[in-house]
């Protein structure tokens, strides 16, 4: 007990202190005025010395050490999992990872819903803009706005499918040339002008079987507004084709620089105000291939041209005959004339009679050679 008071006199906490040296100098006090007292014959001092004794004992009584000591918490030690030894953990952190994996994909999900919400109704809304400047424009805004963009007396219509650099769909266009320019005055949410250097156009290149709607494409152009009935003209051809049970519509759309792309019915008109030299350009099995020759080739893409309405079927008739006339006298051999003939017809490209004319014609022209 004696060691224990000791200890708490030494080591312990602030209130053990004070309790302990409280009952020890209220202890030494009773005892010094009880020593007086004796000594001098003084009982009011060994009235003092009781009074502190009794307060002392009082004081040492009421509190026991263990009260005053601070509760120590015990440390509880983790229990350790023993780790089974059929690799049970292995596939528990792998399930951790799988579960992780999970939630990210589910996060990345759906931001991307969200993103393509916000995409939907930015659209949405870009729609409904254009759809209200284009009921607003008449005869007068139009050539108000022509006025202002210097429109040139020799310009033509088109539809602009698309500008995604510009975040344009589906908008008229008017197109002009001028010595070094190639200018675009589009009307989408507003009258916008575009210049692309007209050396900068290499060529027209065909974008074939593009996903299209066409309840919902060019919706505003159905109606009997002032450019709806003025570009009209301009909507697109759509092809139909079945695929496992489900209708599917695509179109052609046509591709200058800087990335603008047209419908296939505006081509015509921007050919007229183009430098002569553009190519028509086509990126397909066929234009690629080397078992087909040039000559294969061009009435290929006259043939392109017909069918999307580029050119009309008196202007393929002519492009074909230009075409077999440059074949009578190419470089080539006798073998590949009479291939390319054929092949020209097998494809639908020409008919019977143009093998019939042309190889008699081949013939008389080898003769005449001979001698």
């Amino acid at each position: 007990m004696l060691q224990k008071i000791a200890n708490s006199l030494v080591h312990g906490n602030f209130r053990t202190k004070l309790f302990l040296w409280s009952v020890i100098a209220l202890g030494t006090a009773a005892l010094i005025l009880l020593a007086a007292a004796l000594a001098l014959g003084m009982p009011a001092l060994g009235a003092g010395a009781a009074g502190f004794g009794f307060v002392g004992l009082v004081t040492s009584q009421s509190v026991s050490l263990k009260d005053l000591e601070k509760p120590r918490k015990k440390k509880t030690s983790k229990p350790k999992v023993k780790e089974p030894a059929d690799g049970s953990k292995g596939q528990s952190s792998d399930s951790s990872k799988e579960q992780e994996n999970g939630s990210k994909e589910r996060n990345d999900r759906l931001k991307k819903e969200q993103e393509t919400g916000r995409q939907k109704s930015n659209r949405y809304k870009k729609e409904q803009e254009k759809t209200k400047f284009l009921h607003s424009v008449d005869a007068k805004t139009m050539k108000k706005n022509m006025k202002k963009h210097k429109v040139n007396q020799i310009h033509v219509k088109v539809m602009v499918d698309s500008y995604p650099e510009k975040q344009i769909e589906q908008s008229p266009a008017v197109v002009w040339r001028t010595d070094t320019m190639l200018h675009f005055m589009i009307m989408s949410a507003q009258v916008e002008e575009f210049e692309v250097p007209l050396m900068d156009i290499k060529g027209i290149l065909l974008v074939k079987n593009v996903p299209a709607d066409p309840q919902k494409d060019y919706a505003f152009y159905k109606y009997n507004s002032f450019i709806g009935k003025m570009f009209r003209p301009f909507l697109p051809a759509y092809r139909e084709k079945n695929n496992q049970g489900n209708l599917e519509f695509t179109k052609n759309t046509f591709r200058i620089d800087p990335g603008i792309y047209l419908t296939n019915t505006s081509v015509a008109n921007l050919q007229s105000v183009l430098l002569p030299d553009v190519a028509f350009l086509v990126d397909d099995k066929v234009t690629s291939s080397t078992y087909f020759n040039e000559y294969f080739k061009e009435v290929y893409r006259n043939s392109i041209l017909c069918k999307n309405g580029i050119i009309n079927l008196e202007g393929y008739k002519e492009k074909v005959e230009i075409t077999l006339d440059a074949l009578l006298t190419a470089p080539i051999s006798g073998e590949e004339f009479v291939q390319t003939l054929r092949e020209l017809k097998k494809y639908h490209l020409i008919t019977q009679q143009y093998v019939t004319e042309y190889t008699q014609k081949y013939r008389t022209i080898n003769m005449d050679k001979t001698n």
